[in-house]
């Protein structure tokens, strides 16, 4: 015969380990972090959309504040301000999934800010995983 025998048996699915290298993904379904940046003349950074209560406090609101204001002072505009919106996944259970999407908030708004600058698309995605 060519090919295979014909015993009838399929495909083995094979199972590997994960490179040691790679970050763990957040468990449950993908996640990703979206930033868009918007500049103004006027100093600071808002973030959210229109309409959110900006009293209330969030640490990944804070995050990407922080991170945004870190860019433009990098970047030597610190005299600048603008307005991100973000789009984070809703509450994670452990607080090392916690830690992730505040982390992956802060890169997708320094990215943001950095295209927004460049005068590139402004809309920025992040996947949120563990280290």
């Amino acid at each position: 015969m060519n090919g295979r025998a014909g015993s009838g048996a399929g495909w083995t699915a094979v199972v590997r380990p994960a490179p040691a290298g790679r970050p763990r993904r957040v468990a449950g379904r993908p996640r990703t972090v979206r930033a868009r940046f918007v500049l103004r003349e006027a100093p600071g950074v808002t973030v959210g959309p229109a309409g959110r209560d900006a009293d209330a406090r969030d640490p990944v609101a804070d995050a990407a504040r922080l991170a945004a204001q870190r860019a433009l002072a990098e970047a030597g505009r610190s005299y600048l301000g603008g307005l991100l919106e973000l789009r984070a996944p809703g509450r994670a259970r452990a607080a090392a999934d916690r830690r992730a999407v505040r982390r992956a908030a802060g890169r997708a708004a320094a990215l943001a800010v950095a295209a927004t600058l460049r005068g590139d698309d402004t809309g920025v995605g992040v996947r949120v995983t563990r280290r």
